[in-house]
C-alpha cells in the first residue's frame, strides 16, 4: 500500500515509530470529512477556514467540538472501538506518546526537504519520549520505524505577558514577584495564577518548576516533584505569586486570567497564544490593547527562562477510511497561503516564515515573543503515555495547596507517592 507524502509546512511534526496503519492512496472522493476539535480559541481559526476548502473541492468540512478533558476521552474511546467515526483528530502534543505507541493513527513518510524548503524549526521537531532512557513507551517502539502521525496546526508555546505601560519586562521570576507585590492593589491583582484543578495548573505551574530547577521526573524516569528544587518552586506559587494574586484563585483558568488582564485589573501571568488573539489583543473585549507585552518565560534560579511547548497536532485515525483526502486536508491548511488566511481568523501560525513576517507582526504583537520562545527551545511535557493520569495526580495536590487544604510540604509528598505508584504499576 503507498504512503502518503504530506509537505513540511508544519512548526512541529510528531514522529512515533511505530506500525501505524498507512494512509491509503487513491479511492473515491468523499462528500464529507468529520473533524474532532478541541472546544476553544484552538480550534476558532479552523473553523474559519473549513468553509473554503468545501468552495475549493466540493468536500464538506463537519467539525464536532468537544471541551478539552471530554477530547481526551472521546478519542482514548474512539480508538479502542476502531470506529471509523472521524477522518481527523485533533490532539495535543501531550496525547502523542499514548496515541503513537497504541497505534491508532494512520501514518505517512515525512518528504525530504532542503533547508531552503524546511519552514518549521528542527528544534522542535519530535513529540517522541525525548532523552528520556528505557521505558515501556521506548520498549514497545524498539525495531519500528519512525513515521509522520501529526501535523501541527497550532504552533503553540507558552509565554509570559505583562502591563508594558506600567513598567519594564522582568527578567526574572524574583523580578515578576517583586513586580507582583509593587502593583497589586483594590480591585487590580499583581499577579494571576490560573489554579484550576488538573491540566491548567499544571500548564501554568511547569515552566516555573523548570525554571527553578525542578521537574516531575528524572531522566530515569525517578520521581522528583518532591526534591528541594521541586518544592521551592510549588512554594513560589502557591504562596508567593498567589499573594498577590486574586481571591479563589484554585478556581482561575485561561479564560478568567486573560479576561482580568483585558478589562484592565491585572499586572501580569504566563499565557497561551490563544488567549492573546481572542481576549487580550481584541479590540471588542479588551480595555488593555496596545498596553501588553509578551516575552519569552522569565529566568529562575536555575538562570534559564524555560517555556513549555503545547502544540495542537492534526492526525488520522486509522479507522477512517478516507485517509487520502484528510491528508489532502491537511496539506492545504498548513500551506503557505492558507496559514495567511488561518491566521488572519486568528489561527496561530503553524509556519516560521508567517510567525517573522514584518506585516503580519504589526497585526499580531506576540508573534516574535513565540518565535523567541520557539527557538529558546522550550520543554515538553514528559514523553509517557501515562502523562495525563501524572497530571491529573499533579494538578489535583497543587490545585489543594494552592486552595489552602494542604501545605506544599504535603501536597508534593501525596503527588510524588501517588505519581510512583502510578509509573511503577505501568512498568517503569
Amino acid at each position: 500500500m503507498k504512503e502518503m507524502r504530506w509537505a513540511p509546512a508544519m512548526l512541529v511534526v510528531a514522529l512515533i515509530a511505530g506500525a501505524c496503519q498507512a494512509i491509503p492512496a487513491g479511492g473515491q472522493k468523499p462528500a464529507k470529512l468529520t473533524i474532532a476539535a478541541v472546544q476553544g480559541n484552538e480550534d476558532a481559526a479552523l473553523k474559519a477556514v473549513a468553509p473554503l476548502y468545501e468552495q475549493k473541492t466540493g468536500i464538506k468540512i463537519e467539525i464536532v467540538e468537544f471541551p478539552y478533558d471530554q477530547l481526551f476521552e472521546k478519542l482514548v474511546t474512539t480508538f479502542k472501538a476502531n470506529s471509523p467515526t472521524y477522518d481527523l483528530v485533533m490532539m495535543d502534543d501531550p496525547w502523542m506518546p499514548k496515541f503513537g505507541t497504541d497505534e491508532s493513527l494512520q501514518r505517512s513518510t515525512r518528504r525530504t526537504a532542503s533547508s531552503a524548503t524546511l519552514t518549521f524549526l528542527t528544534s522542535s521537531m519530535t513529540s517522541a519520549p525525548g532523552r528520556r532512557r528505557a521505558d515501556p513507551f521506548r520498549r514497545k517502539a524498539q525495531g519500528k520505524a519512525a513515521h509522520l502521525i501529526g501535523v501541527t496546526i497550532v504552533g503553540n508555546v507558552e509565554m509570559f505577558m505583562y502591563r508594558s505601560d506600567m513598567g519594564p519586562a522582568p527578567k526574572t521570576w524574583d523580578e515578576v514577584k517583586a513586580n507582583a507585590d509593587k502593583n497589586k492593589k483594590a480591585n487590580f491583582w499583581g499577579y494571576v495564577v490560573r489554579g484550576k484543578a488538573t491540566n491548567p495548573i499544571v500548564a501554568d505551574f511547569l515552566p516555573i518548576l523548570w525554571s527553578f530547577g525542578g521537574d516531575v521526573f528524572d531522566s530515569n524516569w525517578a520521581v522528583t516533584i518532591d526534591n528541594a528544587a521541586s518544592l521551592k518552586a510549588v512554594k513560589f506559587l502557591v504562596q508567593d505569586l498567589k499573594a498577590a494574586a486574586p481571591p479563589g484563585s484554585e478556581s482561575i483558568d485561561a479564560a478568567d486570567r486573560s479576561r482580568l488582564m483585558a478589562i484592565g485589573q491585572a499586572y501580569q501571568s504566563t499565557v497561551w497564544p490563544g488567549e492573546i488573539s481572542e481576549i487580550v489583543e481584541n479590540a471588542s473585549v479588551s480595555q488593555v490593547k496596545g498596553k501588553v507585552s509578551y516575552i519569552p518565560m522569565p529566568a529562575g534560579p536555575s538562570g534559564k527562562g524555560i517555556g513549555m511547548m503545547g502544540n495542537w497536532l492534526l492526525g488520522v485515525p486509522k479507522a477512517s477510511p478516507n485517509g487520502q483526502a484528510a491528508a489532502d486536508f491537511i496539506t492545504w491548511l498548513t500551506s503557505s497561503d492558507t496559514q495567511k488566511t488561518y491566521v488572519d481568523k486568528g489561527g496561530i501560525p503553524a509556519r516560521k516564515s508567517i510567525l517573522n513576517d514584518s506585516a503580519l507582526n504589526q497585526k499580531n504583537p506576540y508573534f516574535a515573543a513565540l518565535a523567541k520562545s520557539l527557538e529558546a527551545v522550550p520543554n515538553w511535557r514528559p514523553r509517557t503515555d501515562q502523562w495525563n493520569a501524572v497530571e491529573t495526580i499533579l494538578g489535583t495536590n497543587l490545585n489543594a495547596a494552592l486552595a489552602g487544604l494542604a501545605t506544599p510540604e504535603d501536597a508534593v509528598k501525596k503527588a510524588a507517592d501517588q505519581i510512583r505508584t502510578l509509573m511503577k504499576g505501568a512498568g517503569y
